[in-house]
């Protein structure tokens, strides 16, 4: 049986399958991957090691991905529904009458793309992405390609001072100290954990870090936080924490997962540069392959096709940050219509601000920029971005809707004009928030300014301090 015989299966196809029709799929799968294995290892791709830890997830899939589901189910419970999930466009299944299907936890396998859902205690959706297993064809392909040249350099490096100083002893012992190359493969299973506001992304770090659990742990100093990583350097605007589950198998041995922690419309991006990730990988993988056959002009041509994609990867990024901004800026709008103006309760401040909303925009806005703010122009509707995140945001839009097409701009407004005037008092309600919040907003700048680049802030600092003596 061949591995693309396995491509086409879906969640639909095993809701009324029997357990033991779904155990006989992956038994099959199994057995595919073993005999993979162990072809790599007898042609000398992969040494003893790297056989041994691609066997302890491969000889029994449905097993890993039980103790992968026992993570999840200790940290959130029971998820609500268990969707079918395509990681191509980010949709689900749904019945005729639009509603999403939930086919239960039998589907939940290492051969389909399954999405779990959950709420957090404020009644915010928490998703739970489980994508396929990595088949063993493509971690061997990993392991001989990138960690293994990886693992090859370090150890001429070794060999190198091991013909300078002549010093075998500390060779052997120096070779022992470079990580392995199964050491980088955490990625065989892998989880995205998806929520609303950026304190939920936060919080389930903390909830997953923290844990009593006998079954996983986390190491705190494996955490790669791109939320702190300074503005200045995050020039893609993507953020995501990425940290490793270490899960302790019933035979004892250690199994690795990566999770990465998103949030819910910073994910919608991820979704749309997918593609254009793949475009520049292949370009770079054409000029390293062959750029000593190309002239100069088509180097050229590949390195701008290589930077013009990655600053359409900024756009989009940037866009969607701008769109959570504008979820956080109408959460406040919300907690005021809906709680405080009804109720005729008066603002605790001067300027007509409450400190829930001060608290709130505080606590979940996220500074696109070192520029200052302006409530009144930033989210005003001059501006097409505007219009599209709002189009997005109520839903008038799609996600992957493409802000790049010649006709764009026409299409943002023609939908923009043809709004309700609730929905148009909405979007201005949006803006006055931004205008009354205005120095909230500011404020977090400042601090996120000052937190990525302490020194050069604190000698602004000295620098005004000094003007006003």
């Amino acid at each position: 049986m061949n591995e693309n015989d396995f491509q086409n299966i879906e969640a639909k196809d095993l809701y009324n399958m029997t357990f033991e029709e779904i155990d006989e799929i992956q038994n099959a799968l199994n057995a595919h991957n073993l005999e993979t294995i162990e072809k790599a290892f007898r042609q000398h791709r992969i040494n003893y090691s790297e056989r041994d830890y691609l066997l302890e997830f491969f000889h029994d899939g449905m097993g890993v991905e039980r103790e992968v589901y026992r993570t999840l189910y200790e940290t959130f419970g029971q998820p609500e529904r268990t969707c079918s999930y395509d990681p191509v466009t980010g949709k689900v299944d749904t019945d005729k009458n639009g509603q999403k299907i939930n086919y239960g936890l039998k589907v939940v396998t290492p051969f389909v793309n399954t999405r779990l859902e959950y709420r957090d205690k404020n009644i915010n959706q928490i998703f739970v992405i489980m994508p396929k297993m990595k088949k063993a064809s493509r971690a061997i392909e990993k392991i001989e390609s990138e960690y293994g040249i990886e693992y090859q350099q370090k150890y001429n490096q070794m060999l190198n001072r091991l013909f300078r100083d002549e010093d075998r002893d500390s060779f052997c012992e120096a070779i022992q100290d470079i990580p392995q190359t199964t050491n980088s493969l955490h990625d065989i299973l892998r989880l995205t954990i998806t929520c609303k506001y950026l304190t939920d992304v936060q919080r389930i770090k903390r909830k997953l870090v923290e844990n009593k659990s006998a079954s996983f742990y986390i190491e705190p100093n494996e955490i790669r936080d791109r939320f702190n990583k300074p503005l200045s350097q995050n020039e893609k605007k993507y953020y995501d924490i990425k940290l490793i589950i270490h899960h302790k198998m019933p035979n004892g041995k250690i199994l690795d997962v990566e999770a990465q922690l998103k949030i819910n419309t910073l994910y919608q991006g991820d979704i749309l540069t997918h593609g254009i990730y793949e475009d520049i990988r292949e370009t770079e993988a054409l000029l390293a392959k062959k750029r000593a056959q190309m002239d100069e002009s088509e180097i050229r041509q590949n390195e701008a096709k290589i930077k013009i994609l990655n600053n359409r990867i900024a756009q989009i990024n940037k866009a969607f940050i701008h769109q959570y901004n504008m979820i956080v800026l109408d959460k406040a709008y919300r907690i005021e219509n809906d709680g405080y103006r009804p109720l005729r309760v008066e603002p605790e401040n001067a300027d007509g601000t409450y400190n829930r909303c001060r608290s709130f925009i505080n606590a979940e806005y996220m500074p696109e920029s070192y520029q200052p703010f302006n409530g009144k122009e930033d989210f005003s509707a001059a501006s097409d971005l505007n219009k599209l995140c709002y189009l997005r945001l109520i839903g008038k839009l799609p996600a992957d809707f493409d802000m790049f097409a010649d006709t764009a701009s026409k299409h943002i407004n023609y939908k923009f004009s043809r709004l309700s005037s609730a929905e148009i008092e909405r979007f201005n309600g949006i803006n006055e928030i931004a205008i009354r919040y205005e120095k909230v907003v500011q404020r977090k700048i400042n601090d996120r300014a000052k937190s990525d680049h302490p020194v050069a802030y604190a000698g602004l600092a000295n620098a005004k301090s000094n003007r006003s003596l």
